[in-house]
């Protein structure tokens, strides 16, 4: 009785744990030939900081749900493949001598990096697998992504522009297009009456019998010193490839198409503009790496359980 009694006790402790077992390995997805376990994720987790040491660009967030680490892990074999297609494999070899490279770098010999690893809570082959996914994401952002990624000087003094709005030193040149009418011609436009036949003028070269003596001049590379204050702060807040409102200049109605938009550049923009490029760049390569994985989905078998 008490040997079957012990038998039952330890049929259940096995069942207990293989039914452990298969929860921690349960499967979260699978990614054409490759699959995703929980515990995998759940390891990721708990060296995060180690990850986003390694591999800021990936891991650039304090904290991740399960579901978004899963979605990284899946990322990183879409990634996989399409440098497999296009003839690049990160090799051991390649991800040791990137290994020695940050050693010499850091003045820091095998022990010591083993000793910190060990203190992050991670191992050697984690570390190693984290780096040839780094390594990768960089081959796959300048193999792929950057061909799709232009950034013009003209973005970089936009966004120059709408950082310091304030900054009185500001200075443009225009290049513009001047509708005008006179006082006397026609009764004063109501809000948005006269930026619309402009506009329709624009497409169709029509104009209402009021606005038969409507004069257009091309006015290029105007500086604000040679405009009225009032002209130049309505140029200020007008894009690029819009219309003014109507202005009052020497008896006639105004109204001002910008056709270009040029920020003056001074040392102040000079000393900024290569790390406002590098923060436009990374805004970009973060939007259509979002977009090239959604597409990249359509084209592998990808099966989520978690």
């Amino acid at each position: 009785m008490k040997l079957a009694s012990r038998f039952f006790f330890l049929a259940t402790l096995l069942i207990s744990l293989s039914a452990e077992a298969k929860l921690l390995d349960k499967i979260a997805a699978i990614v054409d030939d490759n699959i995703i376990t929980l515990s995998q994720i759940n390891r990721t987790n708990s060296n995060l900081a180690i990850k986003k040491n390694v591999a800021p660009m990936i891991y650039d967030k304090s904290a991740y749900s399960n579901d978004e680490l899963l979605q990284i892990a899946i990322n990183k074999y879409l990634i996989r493949a399409k440098l497999s297609e296009l003839g690049y494999t990160i090799t051991d070899d390649q991800v040791e001598a990137q290994i020695k490279s940050n050693q010499e770098r850091l003045g820091v010999d095998r022990k010591s990096l083993m000793g910190f690893l060990k203190q992050q809570g991670t191992s050697f082959d984690e570390y190693f697998e984290t780096l040839r996914e780094a390594i990768e994401y960089s081959y796959f952002v300048n193999r792929v992504v950057s061909p799709l990624i232009a950034i013009s000087e003209q973005d970089v003094k936009n966004t120059y522009y709408k950082n310091n709005i304030k900054d009185s030193r500001l200075n443009f040149k225009y290049s513009l297009i001047d509708y005008a009418v006179g006082k006397d011609v026609v009764s004063k436009p109501t809000k948005g009456q006269m930026e619309e036949i402009v506009k329709q003028y624009r497409v169709n070269g029509v104009l209402p019998e009021a606005y038969s003596t409507l004069t257009v001049t091309n006015l290029e590379d105007i500086s604000e010193e040679g405009v009225t204050t009032e002209l130049k702060n309505l140029l200020k807040e007008t894009d690029e490839g819009a219309l003014t409102t109507p202005i009052v200049i020497n008896n006639q109605y105004h109204v001002f198409y910008l056709g270009k938009k040029d920020l003056v550049e001074t040392e102040a923009f000079a000393s900024q503009k290569d790390k406002i490029k590098d923060q436009l760049f990374e805004k970009a390569v973060k939007s259509e790496t979002s977009v090239w994985f959604e597409r990249e989905r359509n084209k592998h078998y990808i099966k989520i359980s978690l």
